[in-house]
């Protein structure tokens, strides 16, 4: 089960969250309003990521909070904005975040989000550079196998891709068969592997 840091201010969101990501153990959340509470949440605890609404009413916004997390450790964020402003992008964007979000969002839409930080930090951390022939074969996956291929590098099994993406094991099955005909790749490590070398930062048709 993945350990989670929130960092949000609106107590219903904070409440949906906890309780809708501890569904089928996906996640454990620890929820803080302000830069105090989740700084030391952050040092006491060791997690695997964490969610963090930009726009706090607060003296200290999700961006400078997540900057002061960056002096201590970098481990892998996911920033929640209502808003797509381009200063605020720039902003965010020198904190290293390895994935956005936009409100309102479902939370199948979370957690794909969630699992494609988790590769993206994966790839940082690892140095990888995408190949160029990876990213060719990219654009012969629809949406659907794009995503199944996101979740499945971050180590989870059909059972738990299933729930994540909220289709039936059976659906993921025929999708990563189609996935290793286009790909012709055999084994879970290849897909993996080709996952983490491809640029996969966009779900896109």
């Amino acid at each position: 089960m993945l350990q989670i840091l929130l960092i949000e201010d609106e107590l219903i969101i904070t409440k949906d969250l906890q309780v809708s990501l501890q569904k089928n153990q996906f996640a454990r959340l620890d929820a803080a309003r302000n830069y105090e509470t989740a700084m030391a949440l952050f040092l006491k605890n060791d997690y695997d990521l964490v969610i963090s609404d930009i726009n706090l009413k607060t003296d200290m916004d999700g961006i400078a909070i997540i900057e002061k997390f960056s002096e201590v450790k970098v481990i892998p964020v996911v920033y929640l904005t209502a808003y797509s402003d381009a200063d605020i992008v720039e902003r965010a964007k020198k904190t290293m975040p390895f994935a956005y979000i936009l409100k309102p969002f479902n939370l199948n839409q979370l957690k794909l989000t969630i699992n494609l930080a988790l590769l993206n930090f994966k790839k940082h951390q690892d140095n990888l550079e995408p190949s160029d022939e990876n990213a060719a074969l990219v654009k012969t996956l629809t949406k659907r196998e794009k995503e199944i291929l996101v979740v499945l590098a971050s180590g989870k099994l059909s059972k738990e891709i299933a729930a994540t993406l909220n289709i039936s094991v059976l659906t993921v099955e025929k999708h990563k068969q189609n996935i290793r005909k286009k790909l012709n790749l055999v084994t879970i490590g290849e897909l993996i592997n080709f996952a983490l070398t491809s640029r996969l930062y966009v779900l896109s048709d």
